[in-house]
């Protein structure tokens, strides 16, 4: 398991600044932490009532869990006023917040008021944010990732941490060495722009798992790429997402093609809505400049 502080979450930081927009900073305490707890993704499957006695353990109040109902009823038309236009514009019908007695609650397929926005919150609006927002908070991991010899991967060198320079055209490999435990998404942007999911990928590594005492190298010994080189001057900038289990991808399977790492806008959401169905997620960056 990941050590995760609210600080370096992901989801956390995301979770915090909707829960600021929904709730004001002097606003209800209770309706505060309904809000963080009923939209958080561990708790995607527990009871309003288990939630409750969170509630009354955390704010230390008598909040008994027939209270939860009207306080979570609150909090969803707090959200609706703050972002049902936004919400409208993606599809949602917000006629469907409402819940009318006897009729979503006895049926299979419905879905509360609540599940329907947490469903938008976690598979459109974080995804939508997410590159600008693992960008924002991503933590400088200038001595995790550094880029050595390719045919060195084997050995254990000590290196010049606050060297960030890669020479045009020759060859690297990309060392990855966290003291943390997780699954590794790499995605790499271009000088042009465009970005490339090299982990987990079939050309340079579907081997994700990161351990303290593990070092990861990309391309790994047994990719079918050999290396990593850069032709154009500029900054080739790395984003590193460490979570929990690995991050299925529906491009990444024996039948697909192993040169196929460009990261469209589409994939880029996929990516996210995968991230944001896990608990916690830490992530890292690092700049290395293109130089003759």
């Amino acid at each position: 398991m990941i050590a995760i502080t609210p600080a370096n979450s992901l989801q956390e930081r995301f979770l915090n600044d909707f829960v600021d927009q929904v709730v004001w900073q002097h606003g209800s305490d209770t309706q505060r932490l309904c809000c963080r707890l009923r939209f958080h993704p561990l708790n995607k499957q527990k009871r309003s009532s288990q939630l409750a006695e969170t509630i009354h353990s955390q704010l230390n109040i008598t909040f008994p869990s027939t209270n939860m109902p009207g306080t979570l009823g609150e909090v969803i038309t707090k959200i609706k006023n703050r972002f049902g236009d936004k919400m409208a514009a993606d599809g949602i019908a917000l006629d469907l917040l409402q819940r009318k007695k006897g009729r979503e609650a006895h049926h299979p397929d419905s879905q509360s008021p609540w599940e329907i926005i947490y469903q938008w919150l976690w598979e459109i609006e974080f995804p939508r944010q997410g590159w600008k927002l693992a960008q924002e908070m991503a933590t400088s991991a200038m001595a995790e990732l550094q880029m050595i010899d390719p045919k060195k991967v084997d050995r254990d060198l000590v290196f010049n941490v606050a060297k960030a320079t890669i020479r045009k055209g020759e060859e690297y490999a990309l060392q990855v060495d966290f003291p943390h435990q997780g699954h590794l998404l790499l995605i790499n942007q271009g000088v042009s722009g465009k970005r490339y999911c090299l982990c987990p990928s079939l050309a340079f590594s579907v081997d994700t798992q990161v351990t303290p005492d593990k070092k990861l190298h990309i391309p790994s010994i047994k990719a079918l790429a050999s290396s990593l080189r850069y032709q154009e001057m500029g900054n080739e900038y790395f984003l590193a997402i460490l979570t929990e289990n690995p991050v299925k991808l529906s491009w990444v399977n024996p039948d697909s093609e192993p040169a196929d790492i460009l990261v469209t806008d589409e994939r880029l959401r996929e990516i996210f809505q995968e991230v944001g169905r896990q608990g916690n997620a830490q992530v890292f960056s690092k700049k290395f400049e293109v130089v003759e």
